[in-house]
């Protein structure tokens, strides 16, 4: 039963186009843990945290803007627990890189139920935050993207990727496209426009998120937190490889003539090595690949195999024993999202609104670039280019 029922779960992924919850499947030892447990696990680990603010401010808190400090998990409970003016995030942590000795925590992740057993911890990432601590609105433009909640609760924003939550790629990180929306502490003016598409949901320790290829989320800790996810593969990868080639190049030629404080404004932190520490010519040499790779896969018809859905309605049918975990998410009304809304906007009424995260960029150079790498713009070049 438990073979199908992982059958009939990866099918439901693979061939599902909007969110899903699935709960109590993921059984791994460490959704038990306290803090406590969490604490002696990592007592050995040096942790980088993002540290920002409980604070309203124009703009969302990109990374760029927000200070590295470094401590033991100790320390963030001690600032998680007595601090409210701040938040630390140790965000987006690869497996491959962190924990790679610690047992404890590496032996726990079976992706196996839910229909996954090839996933291995390298391929995860983790997430350790306090209340506060979230992640600025945006898509992610490969793959697909399983979150699975282990201690605490978070609120998920989701759209579809249709809604114009207008789109940004300043600051640039490869494969995210950034809304210039601040949800954390919102302009109600700024949202005028939206249609009532948005899905909320709190997730919730034991919960699995399934969020769709290039949706849109906006994922803030309602209390400390911790959360494991991975990304996996779909065929749509190798265009959108094509696409992201197309808009480094771009930002690299504009990154050569602009001074140290517009680089700052214009790429995230990450990307400084990957940008700047490359000639130009090799980011043409990266188009060329990416192009190849594709035009070849469609060439030879080669779908991937991670990712590949069934047509089959009588596999799609036998899933009677999983509709008890698989939940839908539902839309907010108008009401609703301006309810939500308002309580971001007012719950920092009794804090000035601080410029620290305001744009300090050449309005002019960043314009040109969000123009000439605007999703719309990069899809025409890619289309163009790759039936050349």
């Amino acid at each position: 039963m438990e073979g199908n029922c992982s059958f009939d779960l990866r099918n439901i992924i693979l061939n599902k186009q909007e969110p899903i919850i699935i709960k109590n499947v993921l059984k791994w030892k460490i959704l038990q843990w306290t803090l406590g447990d969490w604490k002696s696990a990592l007592q050995n680990e040096k942790l980088e945290f993002r540290r920002g603010f409980n604070t309203s401010s124009k703009e969302p808190q990109w990374e760029r803007k927000t200070k590295l400090l470094k401590g033991d998990f100790e320390y963030f409970l001690n600032l998680a627990q007595n601090n409210t003016t701040e938040w630390l995030y140790f965000d987006y942590k690869q497996l491959n890189i962190w924990f790679k000795d610690n047992q404890n925590i590496r032996q726990e992740l079976e992706w196996g139920p839910l229909g996954f057993p090839d996933i291995k911890p390298e391929d995860c990432t983790i997430w350790i935050g306090s209340k506060g601590a979230h992640t600025s609105c945006h898509m992610d433009c490969y793959g697909f993207n399983l979150v699975y909640q282990i201690y605490g609760s978070k609120s998920w924003l989701l759209f579809p990727p249709e809604e114009n939550l207008k789109p940004t790629r300043i600051p640039y990180e490869e494969s995210s496209i950034y809304s210039k929306l601040n949800f954390f502490s919102p302009n109600i003016n700024d949202f005028i426009g939206l249609s009532n598409k948005c899905r909320k949901i709190i997730v919730n320790p034991g919960d699995v998120l399934f969020v769709p290829h290039k949706w849109w989320h906006y994922v803030e800790n309602l209390e400390t937190s911790i959360s494991i996810n991975v990304w996996l593969p779909k065929a749509e990868d190798d265009k959108e490889r094509v696409k992201e080639s197309i808009v480094q190049y771009f930002v690299k030629q504009i990154t050569e003539t602009a001074n140290r404080d517009e680089n700052n404004r214009i790429l995230n932190p990450n990307m400084d090595e990957v940008i700047l520490g490359y000639n130009k010519s090799s980011f043409m040499e990266t188009i060329n690949k990416c192009k190849k790779i594709y035009q070849d896969k469609l060439s030879n018809k080669k779908p991937c195999n991670e990712c590949q859905a069934t047509n089959s309605k009588t596999e799609l049918t036998t899933t009677i024993d999983v509709q008890d975990v698989v939940h839908t998410i539902p839309v907010l009304t108008k009401d609703e999202f301006l309810e939500f809304l308002y309580q971001q906007a007012n719950r920092f009424h009794d804090v000035e609104r601080s410029d620290t995260y305001t744009s300090n960029g050449n309005d002019d150079t960043n314009e040109f670039l969000e123009a000439i790498t605007h999703p719309e713009v990069v899809h025409l070049i890619a289309n163009i280019l790759l039936n050349k």
